[in-house]
């Protein structure tokens, strides 16, 4: 499984903008890391997703890329609604339509309104009776919401800074709306509800937008508290904000986070994070216990998460903010501490040393205490869970135990995603405590390895349990242990050194006999089964290295056995054909020319077609006639043209492409490889056997020209390559230098066909040689 979250374009309605001082930050690259591959803990399974958006998310301002699209959010309840409150007098269709769909034009909603003033029996446009009260009520209503949402729903990108000011509605219209309200029948409290909302929403985007404060003081009484009562309340309280006035606009945000769950990503992102002196008065200023926890659950997101947790529990230790501070505690802590590899630490002492200082110890201390008092808490399977998995790393294992058992009695049978949350805690923490994989640790941890091998890893990308860094962290912790007790073959399969391992052929021998036995134990067979190579790609980088070592026989002798093989693809289950042995090279590889172009090379017509093995079978040809003294120059040159092309400089990469050498032509070379693919020895080799050889000054001009190439590959190697990554010269950046080939073939063959044909093909020899063409 793969969870990959994609680039995110944020759009947000005027209401952010007037609301809201904060800034979305994001993380904006496509294949961006999930959050399950760096932590174990997984919020969703301990608090409910109104609180979702303000998880722990390390590059994120909200949680999986969650934004505000304010205009939008209510539109499926408001369809809802009003498709109840119709019946059969309107269809559903025509309903929601007419509420939220982009194709519905004002100009049908004014021709609907102006039908009903006109007192006509039916509409001409969705043939509705218009003699029907609820129809008018409908009408009149979107009449009313329509011409205020052209205001309300200004859309702008956030990146266009030129587009970004809102225009406001009338006051004169507002006080329309007001005076239709309060003249209308009040007997139908579903219309009346909404036509006060339409009011409150209409004093806000005015140019008098501090009205709605004291109409909402005025009316909010005889209103139903529900989500339009606390969307109003959000009117009021920004209103408050525009004026500064902090005091008050945070206390009603923290009234509507509390009260309105669907409402508390936008009550914590327009609250303002004041000092603690002013937040403390915000605090004292209200009796409502659950309002002052949700001041101190909004500064939890903003400031110190230990603190607010504490605040909050004093407050009330059973309130629901509490949970998912903790939640973001946890995974802060996580963040810190989920770094294990086997090169980050020299033994797994070392590690869990290392680990241990960076949880913060106060507040560890203090979650703990509260876990051991379950009672007092709503939530003591997060208590207690959060206890157990943080002494972990602690060395604690002991108590983390205790607590992870504990936990299963106040979780709910029925709660998959719970369930299989403490099962991986409790996996963690036994293999944590492993020191030997002797027969006896493989038996107990065998059924929960796979598990989570063979069940967790073909779940569906949309599930939210947090498994992959736990399965990382299991292979690399496991791998540690076997290669402390000397077991390299468990230690490679469990976590994979790639083409370090297989650069030892004794190794790389041992490797085929272990994958060739039929009499693996229970957790052989498993990662066996899960290892990323097979032995066509052993085989085929055993040959590659042979190849580089120019022991052209033996090479052949493997890539013989990397036979094609067809594997089962794990995100479609359709099957990929790898080629291998007669995988096609994609130029003619024993051609050298004046112009390195792979490009130009592999989109020519190839007379013959090489295939990784006939290439190595027709080197072989080459260097046996070179050995009996046959054509020795003709040879000697093709095949120091072969060796120079299966390098980074050549048409002839993709015979190195392999799934353990793990090359495929990027300007990144991994360090371990670049002695061979950036390496002109085995070229060099033989164009000095084809020089020794060569009788006419034709062909000395050619070897002459291709010493300068193989000077120039070396300086390039070790000036450009030599960092991570290979960007090449810029500027003044040295691209040639006098190359002795550059004077050796200006100064001997400059009477040679050759000669000219270098100063019309290559650029760096011209102006070597100060020509300005």
């Amino acid at each position: 499984m793969k969870k990959k979250f994609g680039k995110r374009l944020l759009y947000a309605s005027s209401l952010s903008l007037l609301l809201g001082a904060g800034v979305y930050s994001y993380g904006c690259a496509d294949g961006w890391w999930s959050y399950s591959s760096l932590s174990n803990f997984t919020p969703e399974a301990f608090v409910d997703n109104s609180y979702k958006p303000m998880f722990f998310a390390p590059s994120e301002r909200f949680y999986d890329g969650a934004y505000m699209y304010n205009s939008g959010m209510y539109n499926d309840d408001i369809v809802k609604d009003w498709t109840q409150y119709l019946g059969n007098a309107i269809p559903a269709e025509v309903v929601k339509e007419c509420l939220v769909s982009n194709e519905f034009q004002m100009d049908t909603m004014y021709t609907l309104y102006s039908e009903l003033r006109k007192g006509k029996k039916r509409s001409s446009i969705y043939d509705l009776d218009l003699k029907n009260k609820k129809v008018e009520n409908f009408i009149n209503f979107l009449n009313f919401a329509k011409t205020i949402e052209q205001y309300s729903a200004q859309e702008y990108n956030y990146w266009d800074y030129e587009k970004n000011v809102s225009e406001q509605l009338p006051s004169d219209y507002a006080s329309k709306v007001q005076s239709y309200y309060e003249k209308m029948d009040k007997k139908d409290t579903f219309f009346m509800n909404r036509m006060w909302f339409q009011v409150m929403k209409a004093k806000f985007y005015s140019a008098d937008k501090s009205s709605v404060v004291s109409y909402f003081e005025k009316t909010a009484s005889s209103q139903p508290q529900n989500t339009l009562y606390y969307r109003a309340m959000g009117y009021v309280a920004g209103a408050h904000y525009q004026k500064a006035d902090f005091m008050k606009s945070n206390l009603l945000y923290a009234t509507v986070f509390d009260k309105e769950p669907s409402m508390r990503q936008v009550a914590l992102y327009n609250f303002k994070a004041l000092d603690k002196a002013s937040i403390n008065k915000i605090v004292d200023s209200t009796s409502d216990k659950e309002v002052k926890a949700a001041v101190w659950a909004i500064m939890g997101y903003y400031d110190d998460l230990g603190e607010s947790m504490k605040r909050v529990y004093e407050v009330n230790p059973k309130s629901p903010h509490i949970d998912y501070l903790l939640t973001r505690w946890v995974n802060l802590q996580e963040q810190e501490v989920n770094v294990f590899t086997e090169s980050s630490f020299k033994s797994r002492e070392e590690y869990f040393k290392a680990i241990k200082k960076k949880i913060d110890q106060n507040t560890l201390k203090w979650v703990k205490s509260v876990a051991d008092k379950p009672q007092d808490v709503a939530n003591p399977v997060l208590w207690k869970l959060a206890s157990g998995y943080m002494d972990i790393f602690q060395g604690d294992y002991k108590n983390a135990t205790k607590q992870i058992e504990d936990s299963k009695a106040y979780a709910k049978k029925d709660d998959k995603l719970l369930s299989e949350q403490i099962r991986i805690f409790a996996l963690i923490n036994n293999v944590s405590q492993v020191k030997k994989m002797d027969k006896s640790t493989e038996d107990k941890l065998l059924p929960e390895l796979k598990w989570v091998y063979t069940e967790l890893v073909k779940n569906d990308y949309t599930d939210p349990l947090r498994y992959d860094y736990a399965a990382n962290w299991i292979r690399q912790f496991l791998s540690a242990t076997y290669k402390e007790q000397g077991n390299a073959i468990m230690a490679e399969i469990l976590h994979s050194q790639g083409v370090e391992y297989y650069k030892d052929i004794k190794r790389s021998n041992a490797m085929e006999s272990f994958l060739l036995r039929t009499n693996h134990s229970g957790i052989e067979s498993l990662f066996a089964s899960l290892y990323q190579y097979n032995l066509s790609d052993i085989y085929e980088s055993r040959a590659i290295h042979l190849f580089y070592e120019d022991k052209i026989d033996e090479a052949i002798v493997e890539m013989q056995k990397a036979k094609p093989i067809k594997r089962k693809n794990t995100y479609d289950d359709e099957y990929t054909e790898f080629a291998y042995s007669s995988s096609q090279l994609y130029g003619n590889p024993f051609n050298g020319k004046i112009k390195d172009c792979n490009d130009c090379d592999h989109a020519a017509k190839q007379t013959t077609v090489y295939t990784k093995l006939s290439f190595l079978e027709k080197l072989k040809e080459m260097e046996a006639n070179i050995a009996s003294g046959n054509d020795v120059f003709n040879n000697a040159l093709l095949v120091g043209n072969a060796f120079y092309n299966v390098t980074y400089y050549g048409n002839g990469r993709s015979f190195y492409y392999n799934s353990i050498w793990d090359e495929y032509g990027s300007n990144t070379i991994n360090v371990g490889n670049r002695s061979n693919i950036l390496n002109m020895r085995n070229a060099r080799k033989y164009y000095d056997i084809a020089k020794k050889n060569a009788t006419t000054k034709e062909q000395k001009a050619k070897l002459a020209y291709f010493d300068a190439k193989l000077e120039r590959n070396d300086f390039y190697a070790q000036t450009y390559h030599s960092g991570d990554y290979y960007y090449g010269g810029w500027g003044d950046a040295v691209m040639f230098k006098k190359w002795k080939g550059f004077i050796e073939l200006k100064n001997n063959y400059s009477d040679t066909k050759y000669y000219q044909e270098v100063i019309k093909e290559c650029g760096y020899f011209r102006k070597y040689l100060g020509l300005n063409y």
